[in-house]
């Protein structure tokens, strides 16, 4: 429990304890010292005020009435600081009658817990020789008890005032000198989002800057390993391109005038063997080339969309979306892209083509679908530009199919896996997994977070 409470509660609640240790302890130290001081006082105030009634009495005797003068001199007694006295032989505490300023006194659980013991002192009246009467001194120790009290209630006032100031005190500091933690756990989030170049504000002190310089630090090494990353899959995807155009040159410039030829000679031997039992084979073979002639064409098409240059990225997608609701017309396939797509650079082209490409192949080969939807569509963006092309920034491409879907643990294949590189290497991110509520999808996004 403790490590999870947070630091601020943590100070709080360790200066808390050690300012109510030093209440204790103070209130402890009072407590100890009042029994002494009430003994001390008690014994005092009784030495004074029998000195004084023995030498008032020896005047009362040369009184016109000893007996009306004793009673004055007790009445004027009767409330004497810290003493109580009162005419009356075997007078006893309970009978004297309280002080004025009784409200005032401690409560009875505090007189118990640091009274003492009030021992009285009798003396004797005497008027001539005749003893008139008995005069009680007892000592009141209320008031010195309420002083206690008092010093005690405000040792525990100044005790809790102390103690919200050091509350206040250590959170205003605390959180001061949080701030620049706080920055640096808002860098260390962007930084986890993808967003490598955000820095933290160097402030606060040298143990707060190290950690600060140590972020930032990591977010440059961060940066620049992924800068390295996309470089590297640019030059791959690039060694493919060039590989797939090196491909598409020798199956257009080598096989296909071999095959035109080819099915020509095979089209003139069929016209020649017209009434011959050969004349089917010949025929036959002009078929199996013409058949090789559309395998041809097809492979030319993937590995370098020719409508791609020609007709531009958005064409192209509706000739490819056509193309397939041609060779599947049960399935509704619904195609939303932007105009601003034609905006966008070669290989930002070429790579939207081939992921709308791999997604439809996949629901096709995959998915069993009814319905497939590719949307294409530009949002704020929440994140930083790609560095692949800055057009792409805030850029969604999404396929999604309502077919068989995916299980959650399937990893991707080999097409997508490169289509991944691919968005990659222009700076995106790429996702694929089980749609909702059934089928799949794949997007890629850029300058988007997730």
């Amino acid at each position: 429990m403790w490590r999870h409470t947070p630091l601020r509660r943590r100070l709080n609640l360790v200066f808390a304890a050690l300012i109510a240790l030093w209440l204790i302890g103070d209130i402890t130290r009072i407590l100890a010292q009042a029994r002494p001081r009430i003994t001390a006082e008690a014994r005092a105030v009784t030495m004074l005020t029998q000195e004084f009634l023995v030498s008032s009495l020896d005047r009362v005797q040369s009184a016109r009435d000893p007996h009306e003068a004793v009673l004055e001199l007790i009445a004027s007694l009767r409330y004497l600081r810290h003493a109580r006295v009162i005419i009356g032989e075997g007078a006893a505490a309970t009978t004297l009658e309280p002080p004025p300023d009784a409200a005032n006194a401690a409560p009875a659980w505090f007189q118990s817990l640091v009274g003492v013991p009030v021992m009285s002192t009798t003396l004797p009246v005497m008027i001539g020789q005749r003893r008139f009467n008995y005069i009680v001194i007892q000592p009141d120790p209320t008031e010195i008890i309420a002083e206690v009290w008092d010093e005690a209630k405000g040792q525990f006032a100044a005790g809790v005032a102390l103690a919200l100031a050091v509350v206040l005190a250590t959170n205003a500091l605390v959180r001061l000198a949080l701030r620049p933690l706080t920055g640096a756990a808002e860098t260390l989030a962007r930084l986890e989002a993808g967003d490598y170049a955000a820095r933290v504000r160097r402030e606060g002190p040298p143990e707060i800057d190290a950690i600060a310089q140590r972020v930032n630090r990591l977010g440059k090494a961060l940066g620049d390993l992924t800068a390295d990353v996309r470089h590297l899959l640019e030059r791959v995807v690039d060694a493919h391109d060039e590989e797939r155009r090196a491909i598409a040159r020798e199956l257009h410039d080598e096989i296909g005038p071999h095959l035109f030829a080819l099915r020509a000679h095979a089209v003139a031997l069929a016209a020649r063997l017209r009434d011959s039992e050969a004349a089917p084979m010949a025929r036959a073979i002009g078929e199996t080339v013409e058949s090789l002639q559309k395998q041809n064409r097809r492979i030319l098409a993937n590995l370098r969309p020719a409508a791609l240059d020609e007709l531009g990225l958005a064409s192209a997608l509706e000739a490819l979306v056509d193309q397939w609701r041609q060779l599947a017309p049960e399935v509704a396939i619904e195609l939303t892209a932007e105009p601003r797509l034609a905006d966008l650079g070669p290989r930002a082209g070429l790579t939207l083509y081939r992921f709308v490409q791999e997604g439809l192949t996949n629901a096709f080969r995959h998915a069993e679908p009814k319905r497939i939807r590719v949307r294409i569509a530009y949002e704020p963006p929440t994140a930083a530009a790609p560095a692949g092309d800055p057009q792409l920034a805030g850029l969604r491409a999404r396929v999604e199919d309502d077919g068989r879907g995916v299980a959650a643990d399937q990893a991707p294949g080999m097409g997508l896996s490169g289509l991944r590189d691919r968005v990659r290497a222009l700076g995106g991110e790429f996702a694929f997994g089980a749609g909702a509520p059934k089928g799949a999808f794949i997007e890629a996004r850029f300058g988007l977070a997730g």
